[in-house]
């Protein structure tokens, strides 16, 4: 297909922050998918005319054209083909790394990520794979790792990695939950339809040996947009922590967002299960991977009142209870998707739609974008020296360093860190200096921003307005850390 590559490099932005302000080439003057409302023409600086807003974000359904190149004129030779095929970012699935063959993982992927971030507490939510959230009832209850090897081989999607959801050392009995907390742009194709979620899961023989059950829920609420908050490195989201403790409250909601209410589920055909009075539907699981799916619509306001739902959010829990051995006290997942389908009611569809189609495996360099913009973690190399930033001293002990973010984040992110790292301690640049501390620099009224920070490390450095570099320490004693955390 001749335009897939342009389509693809045209539309990688959507759904991710601003698009640029006009239409080009076959397509001029149109509304643009995320984009705000333009003028096309303007006479003697008054615009005469402009296009209105675009959708909020790509539903999966628009279709484009595309050659097929079938041999000797072959019908067809043009046809039309929805963006959901094609792997365009969010084309159907609301969700971000679903896929754990793909998933980035950031946090995940060394020995200081597992150390720092595992453990978590019941007053906030703590960030795992890519895109979800951890939440225990127990102080550091839980993990998640990204599994791989026989058991996470999913033959329905040629895959073999999946999200494990685990028990550390702690007691048995309480809660652990997986959740993700979609922000309005995402949010806003679900409402006013059916949210349909679906997945696959594992048992742990463990689980499956005292019963085996999970849950699954989805809620929304109406709270305004969430900024890019993580009160301590690696925690969730303001919206995300605030969802994850709501809904495991003893009383339901009271530390949710506003006005969070309990999505009323639906099962799907093939899925079995209770459906309880808090949302949550019971599934009993198994020791074979299956595929699993609840339904539920989405109203445009708050039942009872006029205020407008903003955002939507899920999650799958268990609570281990293995008493003896943690090994195989888990579940694992794979496969998560959360789409919009149509709520209007007929006669033969009561319910509206609610089967999910098949699982939209994106590829993993557009699955990379979509997460790094929502969150970029630096953890310091311990095996090499390796540039970080460019940096210039502003004084002998202080060297400004802009680091940029791999791609542009949604909004202009928190940034957290760990101080670790270093810099030349003089011009000639034969020798390192550690830093004692790292800042975001107070010097630029608009820091940190959606494409970088500038970072303030603390050390002897060479004289004022001298060039410098941020490097990695690349030695055992690396502990350094920089996060950008722009989730909801």
């Amino acid at each position: 297909m001749k335009l897939k590559q342009k389509i693809l490099a045209g539309v990688a932005a959507m759904g991710l922050g601003a698009v640029g302000a006009y239409a080009a080439g076959w397509y001029p003057n149109v509304p643009l998918v995320g984009g705000p409302a333009y003028c096309y023409n303007t006479v003697n600086g008054t615009c005469q005319a402009s296009v209105p807003a675009g959708a909020p974000a790509l539903t999966g359904s628009e279709t484009t054209a595309v050659d097929t190149g079938l041999p000797s004129g072959q019908f067809p030779q043009t046809e039309l083909v929805p963006t959901s095929v094609l792997g365009l970012p969010f084309g159907v699935n609301r969700l971000v790394g679903g896929d754990f063959d793909v998933n980035l993982a950031q946090r995940l992927s060394t020995t200081k990520g597992i150390a720092s971030l595992a453990g978590i507490t019941a007053t906030a939510a703590t960030m795992s794979a890519d895109g979800w959230w951890l939440y225990g009832k127990g102080t550091s209850s839980n993990t998640v790792t990204i599994a791989s090897g026989s058991t996470e081989v999913l033959p329905a999607l040629g895959s073999t990695h999946a999200l494990r959801l685990a028990r550390t050392s702690a007691a048995t009995g309480a809660l652990e939950c997986i959740g993700q907390t979609l922000d309005q742009l995402q949010s806003a194709p679900l409402i006013g339809s059916n949210a349909v979620f679906s997945f696959y899961e594992l048992n742990g023989a463990g689980m499956s040996a005292t019963g085996g059950a999970f849950t699954a829920e989805i809620s929304y609420s109406s709270a305004a947009a969430a900024v890019g908050t993580q009160a301590t490195l690696g925690y969730a989201g303001s919206q995300g922590s605030k969802y994850a403790i709501g809904t495991n409250a003893t009383t339901f909601g009271t530390s949710g967002p506003t006005n969070q209410t309990a999505a009323v589920p639906i099962l799907v055909s093939g899925t079995s299960g209770a459906i309880g009075a808090n949302g949550f539907v019971t599934i009993p699981g198994s020791t074979t991977w299956s595929r699993y799916a609840i339904a539920v619509p989405i109203p445009a306001m708050i039942p009872g009142t006029t205020t407008a739902v903003t955002d939507v959010s899920v999650q799958v829990c268990f609570t281990p209870t293995v008493a003896t051995s943690i090994t195989t006290d888990w579940i694992e997942l794979q496969g998560l998707q959360l789409e919009a389908k149509p709520s209007a009611v007929t006669p033969t569809l009561p319910s509206g739609v609610i089967t999910p189609t098949a699982f939209e495996r994106r590829p993993a360099s557009i699955e990379a974008t979509i997460d790094l913009s929502y969150w970029y973690y630096n953890f310091e190399s311990q095996t090499l020296v390796a540039p970080v930033a460019s940096c210039e001293n502003t004084a002998t002990t202080v060297a400004n360093c802009y680091v940029q973010f791999p791609v542009v984040m949604r909004i202009a992110p928190a940034v957290m860190y760990t101080a670790g790292f270093q810099a030349f301690a003089q011009v000639g640049e034969t020798s390192l200096s550690a830093c004692s501390a790292l800042a975001t620099a107070s010097t630029l009224t608009t820091v940190p921003s959606a494409s970088g920070v500038l970072v303030g490390c603390t050390a002897s450095v060479g004289a004022a307005g001298t060039a410098n570099q941020l490097l990695s320490l690349g030695t055992s004693s690396a502990v350094g850390i920089i996060s950008a955390s722009a989730l909801p």
